[in-house]
């Protein structure tokens, strides 16, 4: 009955709050909500569940997954590993350039291609492993054929985190109650339907943390190996769990010219260097950590709800399960790794790609406190979990969502009401108060929840009341290529497609008529821009002279009263980044 309703509730709301939030509701949204939850409610029955069954349900929900994504175009480096498919299928070498030179008939459908950054026209940087265990796919159907064999490992993957967690003594109910959670939520759902190695990666390290547990080398070696042919990165992680492993002179004889031979062949075969894994500055680590937990577009507590009880099951370590303890601690020296880096957020992908190998692991810490949970959240946290399977599934192209600080939720709230609802959304890719105010809260989260209290119910509906009173009020920061400011003219800068557009600092490109409409505070802001000739700006009623700069250059302006005000280029071409409040 739980999730009957959970369902009842979460649709109830979107009819409920559809029109006084003045949002169309998409009837396919519905239909695929509907299906989704049709097919959660298969687990509430207490048939006899085994691990192939639910794989072999993982494997046609994945499969009717395969054309709904197909719907926009493979992108980041999805093209990139079919290529080297259709390199080895075609030319049997993985030299591009017959694939650049004939992109019309490559089974991307991408006829834009160009090598990406490291790559020439006869080597990419990405590991060829992938590309070679999809040439069985390629050969049957082409993209779709390469697909389904992402499906497959899918389908695996759901198997091994079943049989994971049965290995741990996870309870059947709480395991049919997380498995459509995990298995049809974020964001294994949406890597388990397009060409990344996330999904096979998080196979083989479910398994080689199975296999270190068994004390079975014959599953966790190959595992382990497979792992860092898949990825070069999860060398990190591999070095570790192996290390955890070994516990004889003769084992370790064994393994050190395994992984020199793993190292020499993944440098070999990949444009990757180790400066690559050089560790980062602490701030850079500090927001990365916070970013990955929290980040209204890439964290883990808005992109994959669910998962956020098993960070908080960390801080009941001692009672974790063992497979819990194992899998967590061999990922730390990975993740001290990543999150200084600024593509912690994934990049040009979908949400949280680069942790997507330890979410089944997450998942068991999750089902270890599953019962110590109260009802609201674990409703809140499953229809939050399907409203986002809907939307990916519906909409796939605002998967690769643009890392520019907003989310999807804020920037529709922000395009309806023409308000900086965004600004209310913790961001840790353009630092804001909203995300210094989550960060505080989820180490008090963290400690009562280790001091043994469970999670009690939030007052959800008084939360959203207040951020949207607050919301429809001007804030203190106007980023100008936010979705709440209305563009008359101009471009966005950097373009969208720029390659590793988080590097550059975000604005609007204005010329002479351009103008641009924001709610604004009274008072005097600082205006941050950059413009290589002398310009000038109207702001409401002033005009202000702009002086070129090298680099960004800052102004001082005044706004006459708090609400709607119009900013005007008058001459030269101005690149507009942010006005700050004083």
């Amino acid at each position: 009955m739980t999730r009957v309703a959970g369902a009842a509730i979460l649709l109830a709301l979107v009819i409920a709050l559809a029109r006084p939030l003045r949002v169309e509701l998409d009837l396919r949204l519905l239909f695929v909500l509907f299906v989704l939850f049709v097919v959660w409610s298969l687990f509430s029955f207490d048939w006899k569940w085994t691990a192939n069954r639910y794989a072999l349900i993982a494997l046609l929900v994945y499969a009717a997954a395969i054309p709904m994504m197909l719907a926009t175009p493979i992108d980041g480096d999805e093209p990139y590993y079919l290529l080297m498919t259709e390199s080895l299928v075609h030319d049997h070498d993985l030299d591009l350039a017959n694939q650049y030179n004939d992109l019309a008939h490559s089974a991307t459908g991408r006829t834009d291609l160009k090598p990406q950054i490291g790559d020439t026209q006869s080597h990419s940087r990405l590991e060829p492993f992938l590309a070679l265990l999809m040439v069985p796919g390629y050969l049957a159907g082409r993209l779709p054929g390469a697909l389904a064999v992402i499906a497959i490992f899918g389908a695996l993957l759901a198997r091994s985190t079943v049989r994971l967690f049965e290995d741990e003594g996870i309870p059947d109910t709480t395991i049919r109650a997380l498995f459509p959670l995990i298995a049809f939520g974020p964001p294994i759902l949406f890597y388990a339907a397009r060409i990344w190695p996330e999904v096979p990666a998080a196979f083989c390290f479910v398994e080689a943390v199975r296999g270190v547990r068994q004390r079975r080398p014959a599953r966790w070696i190959p595992a382990l190996a497979a792992l860092v042919f898949l990825k070069f990165r999860f060398l990190l992680v591999a070095i570790v769990l192996a290390a955890r492993a070994i516990r004889k002179a003769w084992q370790i004889a064994i393994a050190i010219p395994i992984v020199i031979a793993i190292i020499a062949i993944a440098i070999a075969t990949t444009a990757h260097t180790w400066s690559e894994v050089m560790p980062g500055a602490p701030p850079s680590m500090i927001n990365g950590f916070f970013g990955l937990l929290l980040d209204g577009a890439a964290g883990i507590l808005f992109q994959a709800p669910v998962y956020a009880f098993g960070v908080l099951a960390i801080a009941r370590w001692r009672r974790m399960p063992g497979a819990f303890r194992l899998g967590i601690s061999s990922s730390l020296l990975y993740l001290i790794y990543l999150w200084p880096r600024p593509e912690w957020h994934g990049g040009w992908s979908p949400a949280l790609r680069y942790i997507v190998f330890l979410m089944p692991v997450l998942g068991l810490g999750v089902a270890a406190i599953w019962g110590q949970i109260a009802e609201s959240p674990r409703i809140l946290a499953a229809a939050w979990t399907f409203a986002m399977t809907a939307h990916g599934l519906t909409y796939p192209w605002r998967l690769f969502h643009i890392a520019n600080g907003e989310n999807v939720v804020g920037e529709t709230l922000s395009q309806v009401w023409r308000s900086d609802f965004s600004r209310l959304f913790p961001s840790f890719i353009r630092l804001n108060f909203a995300a210094m105010v989550a960060a505080l809260l989820a180490v008090i989260a963290f400690v009562v929840f280790r001091n043994g209290k469970t999670i009690v119910p939030p007052v959800v509906a008084a939360i959203i009341a207040l951020a949207f009173i607050f919301g429809r009020r001007p804030g203190d920061r106007i980023d100008f290529e936010d979705a709440h400011v209305i563009h008359n003219g101009g471009d966005l800068y950097p373009y969208i497609f720029q390659v590793q557009r988080f590097a550059y600092r975000g604005g609007w490109m204005v010329k002479p008529g351009d103008s641009l409409s924001f709610l604004a505070r009274s008072g005097p802001s600082v205006l941050q821009y950059s413009t290589p000739v002398r310009s000038m700006i109207q702001l409401g009623r002033d005009a202000y002279v702009l002086p070129p700069t090298n680099g960004y250059g800052s102004v001082r302006v005044n706004i006459v009263k708090s609400g709607r005000v119009e900013l005007r280029c008058l001459d030269g071409v101005v690149n507009l980044d942010r006005m700050d409040h004083e």
